[in-house]
């Protein structure tokens, strides 16, 4: 992208001004405990050290401000509380915000942003702070005073996370990641999302110059030929295979100067015949030098995944007492349901992590690893198996002896049961186990809380080009449109576009919720788990049609400008797009027809460790679901803070602020929401009170309108604290 063109899209941002001042004329005078990194601090321990709020008065805890998000944006961010200033990014852009009143000081409207959180540079040399967020696969620096953009840095305020790869930029449909960089000194480290497809970017760790955003330094996830790791793969996977990626959160040792970076599956996340070996470092926590990039330890947490088993969680730093001996630990939670805990300098298990055979693939040509790791302690916080003894209680008879039917004929030898054409019985399923914003420690004891989710899903693999089984069957479409839809959306929405809400939407009546930009955008560039599709401009057009839009609208849409300018290493470039994937699987949950999980409650879980020990100290639901008591949430994400008031806090997808004792799990108080919760609370002292806000923004009509545990709500920032002495 141009200079010219990079300057115009940043002066379109229209920037409100504060006319009552910049972001530090809040009239509120600074008193301390900020909550100034996404999850609290570069350790991401997701927890304050504030104990005005405690088990003794959180009974009087009440809603302080409540701000509602422009054109009820979205949002799942982490607020960050910083000198007086709350900033809280949204879909619509950036808010600046008094954290003692909710006020807006400044606004950055930026359509499009999808971030969980972002970075903070506390400036240097007299320099004022920035605050940098991502927005259509560009990474921006903003003046945190104004919301101004900084026109030193890049391309008069943004760099292109498309270039650098690699990769052709114009074949990367997607590269930005949702959650935030982390700072360390003068430097900005980010992750990436590419989506699912084998054939996607490279998930590279990159760090960028602060002030300017030159690349510092790199790090190969898939090594290149004469590094480390290269052996594990195909001899060119390196130039080809996609994923390997950070979409998840990173975490800093700032002290010892170490980034901890748990890194996702290779792509394609159930086949690997093209990607024979352990496919370092796929799925492996990596220890970084934070200043060079350079790799000093590595475990690699499942070998040649066809799972998507991810490491989707922030790795945890804690100082353990074991036999009398102090150690410095990292831990990080798996979507195995697993802990992987290690000494931060040496990458040494605090607990023995044994490899234990587990079962081979039928698939042809596909070469399973023999053996995969398990820890011996803590023990799992989720199920990792399942029978029909396990059905949900709320089937009736005739559902119930359908789903039987259905596990007794899938593979179902517990957890690393390889995908198969017949079907395998996958727990956890492919969400997990836990993922992003889902732990939080409590540094003082050495505990860990964890967010776990139990929901099985069924991998059918069956030829792309095949209408796919599903537990549901109906009609299948014979016109263009349909064909397209049969064998790019159906394994995952369903044949009758119903979906699997909330997890995955539905798409019937799509046309009447979206625009048909919104659609062939998300088509193009991909959302979540969904990847981004190489469609052909008659099979996009075909595609909008069976979905219910116009000739007239369909003939207008078209795919967002490629990016500009060659970055091709060795004449690489994106193969095709059938490519080597021979079988392919969607993300069918196992879900009974009211559309909740098919297993016994609960969906969901908080479990408490004592790491010290690993001894699992006790489990209670997370949340309930309309009518289930206690049915646990489905598929919560972004949850979860801890306290020094013993407190921890999460919002619930039933639209309630809860909060637990971290002694014993009870849950000691609850407050409704005005829409769903989608984000890690902030913990914060402001004008003298302590408060806790979070994003209440996760309201989405578009999937409301498929489901039953989501209903209308006005997106909003919320803050509560104690009543005003």
């Amino acid at each position: 992208m141009s200079g010219r063109k990079s300057y115009a899209a940043i002066s379109g941002l229209a920037i409100v001004a504060a006319l009552l001042g910049g972001c530090g004329a809040t009239g509120v005078p600074y008193s301390g405990g900020d909550w100034s990194d996404y999850l609290g601090g570069p350790d991401s321990a997701q927890f304050s050290p504030l104990d005005d709020i405690n088990s003794a008065n959180v009974h009087r805890l009440q809603l302080a401000w409540s701000v509602p998000l422009p054109n009820n944006g979205q949002s799942n961010g982490n607020p960050l509380v910083i000198g007086g200033c709350m900033f809280v990014p949204y879909s619509g852009g950036i808010l600046a915000l008094d954290p003692a009143t909710g006020r807006e000081l400044w606004r950055v409207d930026a359509d499009g942003v999808r971030m969980r959180g972002l970075s903070s540079w506390s400036g240097g040399r007299g320099e004022p702070r920035r605050l940098f967020y991502n927005q259509h696969d560009r990474l921006y620096a903003i003046n945190a005073a104004t919301g101004k953009p900084v026109t030193d840095f890049g391309e008069n305020g943004s760099i292109d996370l498309k270039q650098g790869l690699g990769r052709d930029p114009a074949t990367i449909k997607r590269i930005e990641s949702q959650s935030p960089g982390r700072i360390f000194d003068d430097l900005i480290i980010v992750g990436t999302t590419g989506g699912d497809e084998w054939n996607g970017p490279p998930g590279y760790i990159r760090a960028f110059d602060v002030r300017n955003g030159k690349l510092r330094w790199t790090f190969h996830s898939i090594p290149q030929p004469g590094e480390p790791g290269h052996e594990t793969w195909p001899k060119d996977a390196w130039n080809k295979v996609g994923g390997v990626n950070n979409w998840s959160e990173m975490t800093l040792d700032t002290a010892n100067g170490i980034l901890f970076v748990p890194l996702a599956s290779a792509d394609y996340n159930f086949y690997g015949v093209n990607r024979k070996g352990s496919n370092l470092y796929a799925n492996s926590l990596i220890a970084l030098d934070a200043r060079t990039g350079k790799k000093l330890w590595h475990f690699q947490t499942v070998h040649h995944d066809l799972w998507d088993y991810d490491l989707p969680q922030a790795p945890k730093l804690l100082t353990l007492n074991r036999g009398g001996k102090r150690i410095e630990a990292v831990a990080v939670a798996g979507k195995t349901g697993f802990i992987y805990t290690f000494d931060r300098r040496t990458g040494r298990p605090v607990f023995p992590i044994e490899e234990r055979p587990v079962p081979k693939s039928d698939i042809p040509g596909e070469e399973a690893s023999p053996t995969q790791p398990f820890p011996t302690a803590p023990e799992p916080f989720v199920r990792q198996h399942m029978t029909a003894a396990d059905l949900n209680p709320y089937l009736d008879a005739a559902e119930r002896k359908q789903v039987a039917a259905v596990i007794a004929g899938l593979r179902n030898e517990g957890i690393f049961t390889p995908p198969s054409r017949q079907g395998t019985l996958q727990i956890p399923g492919s969400s997990g186990g836990t993922n992003w914003g889902n732990g939080a420690v409590d540094p003082r004891t050495g505990r860990f809380f964890v967010v776990g989710m139990d929901v099985p899903a069924i991998l059918r693999m069956e030829p792309p080009s095949d209408k796919p089984r599903t537990m549901f069957l109906g009609a299948s479409a014979e016109d263009p449109g349909g064909s397209v839809y049969a064998q790019n959306c159906s394994s995952c929405h369903g044949e009758k576009r119903a979906g699997q809400p909330p997890a995955i939407p539905a798409l019937t009546g799509i046309a009447a919720r979206r625009t048909v930009y919104q659609v062939s955008e998300i088509v193009t560039r991909g959302r979540a788990v969904m990847p981004a599709f190489n469609l052909k401009p008659q099979e996009m057009k075909d595609l909008l049609l069976f979905l219910g839009f116009s000739r007239e609208q369909a003939s207008k849409a078209s795919a967002p400008p490629p990016a500009a300018g060659p970055d091709v290493q060795d004449g690489s470039t994106a193969a095709a797009k059938s490519g080597p994937i021979k079988l392919k699987t969607g993300y069918n949950f196992l879900f009974s027809k009211k559309m909740f999980p098919a297993n016994a409650t609960p969906w969901s879980t908080l479990t408490a460790y004592d790491m010290n020990s690993g001894r699992k100290l006790w489990q209670v639901p997370f949340g309930e679901l309309p009518g289930l008591k206690n049915s646990g949430a489905l598929f919560p994400r972004g949850t979860i803070v801890a306290t020094a008031g013993d407190l921890l806090f999460a919002g619930t997808q039933d639209r309630k602020l809860r909060a637990w004792s971290m002694v014993d799990g009870r849950m000691v108080w609850q407050a409704p929401l005005p829409s769903v919760p989608g984000g890690v609370p902030a913990v914060y002292k402001s004008g003298g009170r302590q408060f806790i806000a979070l994003a209440a923004g996760s309201y989405d009509p578009a999937i409301a309108k498929m489901s039953s545990v989501m209903t209308e709500g006005r997106n909003s920032i919320v803050a509560f604290a104690l009543p005003k002495k």
